[in-house]
């Protein structure tokens, strides 16, 4: 070391220990000490952490309350002081998206104050991802030390949320709980709270439907003018407008107009009742069945959770025609080719099929499959409507028919049916247990182009659970046994055609996939979903044992199906898990040769996650990769 450079170092460190020397000196005033090093980042230690600070000639250590030192190279540090030198970045727009937020009515956007964030919500569930921007694009936001990425990252909301926005390795000294210390990220804090409008709530939506005449609706075929009055009950949007209305459904319909009945709403323009995206076409569920108050409401939770095609929303209302209380419904989208359901870029081209027993379309409207016999009603388009359709059904039928031959020839369905929507299908039916679709009744899938060979058979949306989640094996809600084989509990029509989709080799490996990120990232959501819908219905269901039979005690029933929500959850993983995953199988070719030992190895040398099949690489499936699995995987080579 040249004198020149020892004496530098040397007045460097003396300059520090007469700046910490008065810092120290002024602790009654300083709160915190601010420590910044030469690559930019900055450590803070607060006062009330620190014990004492002690200086070398060649370094600084500081010591923490819980016994724990910390110690730099003084060539290394710019700057130790008692005032920050650098400006934080700070959030300049926040907001709930509701693109991003499934259950969410319209974007709740947030009212930044120095420190604060607050944002009005209009939606049932507490979980939100929030869509925010900073003022430098160096900065990054955390949570509970995590950090956030706008429009991905989800939270839930059920308190209030502290954001720090700062820079990356800027970190701040700070208890982690009781008795430990530990680093979290420094900057600028917002306290986040979404306000939820149905926390404030008394009641759900009333909607009054009044026919022309006081005329009873006791027909699913013939549309009756009405009037309709929407009360959203200071949550949702209001609205009064013309509407006409029909009976609809099959075993929940009665012909008798005093019953409980499921109704299919038509304006004469789209509209936006309850603030939901806008349509013509609209549904009241009835839930009829003892005990199923629920099941719509958690199963389309799951659905958009999922992420399959479509996913309907559900809001709880109270009905009322012609004056008369008819009970507790759901108000939810017809399912159908439109905006507010199956969106398509050409509906001229375009088609979607409910595959059901009840074979009731028009003819014209319906065929049987060839192989398989499967029950096609033909939804949209209506062939012999002007300008509603360039197609024909032999068109429909023979791309359907082709998708279902490769079914049963086991040839690559991924050149008739879009893989990843198929998988997520195909994963809510079996984690909620509905066994409609085997029949088949209430299955639908699309095709945005019959006339385009490049296009697919899109499988979804999902829909009618009110014989799902046990009810159809077991007689009841949310009691059966959570790892039950929803392939073998029971056998239909079309069972082997399902079975078939389902063991498809590409499918089986995104169902796996799918399961995994239910079970670590989205279990949670949806159990608390199972009570937050229930808290904001309760007084819907309460109100409807006056109108209804159904008795059930459904502030139990929602702790139970979140229950059996998360064991059938945990238990298919475990299924897909031993089911899709070769352990060993680092290059994720199907086989165990020499050549995973060698991606294995790459992989620990260079770190490229991307450049493994990580669940097949966990050889001794601890959850984590390492030496440990090259010697897991030789043991298993050598067993060969």
């Amino acid at each position: 070391m040249s004198t020149a450079t020892f004496i530098l170092k040397r007045s460097f460190a003396l300059a520090l220990t007469i700046c910490v020397t008065m810092i120290f000196a002024q602790t009654t005033t300083a709160a915190s000490k601010y420590v910044t090093f030469d690559d930019g980042h900055l450590l803070v230690f607060p006062d009330t952490c620190l014990k004492d600070v002690r200086m070398t000639d060649t370094d600084v250590t500081f010591l923490a309350v819980d016994g724990k030192a910390y110690s730099y190279p003084l060539s290394s540090i710019i700057d130790i002081s008692d005032q920050l030198a650098k400006e934080l970045p700070v959030i300049t727009s926040f907001k709930f998206n509701d693109k991003y937020n499934f259950q969410l009515i319209d974007d709740a956007t947030g009212t930044i104050g120095d420190d604060a964030i607050n944002a009005q919500v209009i939606g049932i569930g507490k979980w939100l991802t929030a869509s925010f921007e900073l003022s430098d694009e160096r900065a990054r936001a955390y949570v509970n030390g995590k950090e956030q990425q706008s429009r991905v990252s989800r939270q839930h909301y059920d308190t209030s949320k502290v954001y720090t926005v700062g820079y990356p390795g800027d970190m701040i000294l700070a208890r982690i709980d009781d008795n430990k210390l530990g680093f979290n990220p420094y900057g600028k804090t917002y306290t986040v709270t979404a306000d939820f409008l149905t926390d404030h709530s008394t009641r759900v939506p009333r909607i009054d439907i009044n026919t022309v005449g006081s005329e009873p609706i006791a027909s699913k075929e013939i549309y009756l003018d009405a009037e309709i009055i929407i009360d959203g009950a200071g949550v949702f949007p209001s609205m009064t407008d013309s509407v006409q209305v029909k009976g609809r459904g099959n075993t929940s319909w009665s012909n008798n107009p005093e019953a409980k009945n499921p109704y299919r709403l038509k304006f004469a323009s789209k509209k936006k009742p309850l603030g939901l995206t806008k349509g013509k076409s609209w549904v009241l569920l009835a839930n009829k069945k003892n005990g199923s108050m629920l099941t719509n409401a958690i199963g389309m939770k799951a659905a958009s959770l999922i992420g399959t095609a479509a996913a309907n929303h559900i809001i709880p209302v109270d009905l009322y025609v012609n004056g008369v209380y008819k009970g507790s419904y759901n108000f939810t989208e017809k399912v159908g080719i439109s905006n507010n359901s199956v969106e398509v870029a050409d509906e001229s081209v375009a088609t979607l099929l409910k595959l059901d027993t009840h074979f009731d379309e028009a003819a014209g409207q319906k065929f049987f499959s060839r192989p398989y016999g499967i029950p096609c009603n033909v939804k949209d388009p209506t062939f012999g409507e002007a300008d509603a359709t360039v197609l024909t059904l032999a068109m429909v039928k023979e791309r359907f028919n082709a998708m279902c031959q490769a079914v049963q020839d086991s040839t690559d369905l991924a050149e008739h049916i879009d893989i990843d929507y198929l998988a997520r299908y195909l994963m809510l039916n079996e984690l909620i247990c509905n066994y409609e679709i085997l029949h088949p009744k209430s299955g639908y899938c699309y095709h945005e182009n019959i006339l385009d060979d490049s296009c697919k058979f899109i499988f979804g949306p999902v829909w009618d659970f009110d014989w799902a989640f046990g009810q159809q094996t077991n007689g009841n809600y949310y009691r059966c046994n959570p790892a039950i084989d929803y392939y073998h509990a029971v056998s239909w029509g079309q069972s082997e055609f399902f079975t078939r989709l389902r063991n498809d080799p590409k499918v089986a490996r995104r169902l796996y996939e799918l399961w995994k990120k239910l079970v670590e990232n989205d279990i949670d959501e949806l159990c608390d979903y199972c009570q937050e819908y229930y808290r904001y219905a309760k007084p819907s269901l309460e109100l409807n044992s006056t109108a209804a039979s159904d008795n059930v005690n459904y502030a139990d029933q929602c702790v139970r199906a979140a229950n059996w929500l998360r064991q059938r959850a945990k238990a298919m993983l475990q299924v897909m898990r031993a089911e899709v995953l070769i352990p060993g199988d680092a290059n994720g070719d199907g086989h165990l040769t020499i050549d995973d030992v060698t991606a294995l190895i790459d992989y620990l040398l260079k770190g490229d996650r991307n450049a493994i099949d990580w669940d097949c690489a966990d050889a001794d499936n601890n959850g984590a990769v390492n030496i440990d699995d090259v010697t897991a995987l030789i043991n298993l080579l050598l067993k060969q």
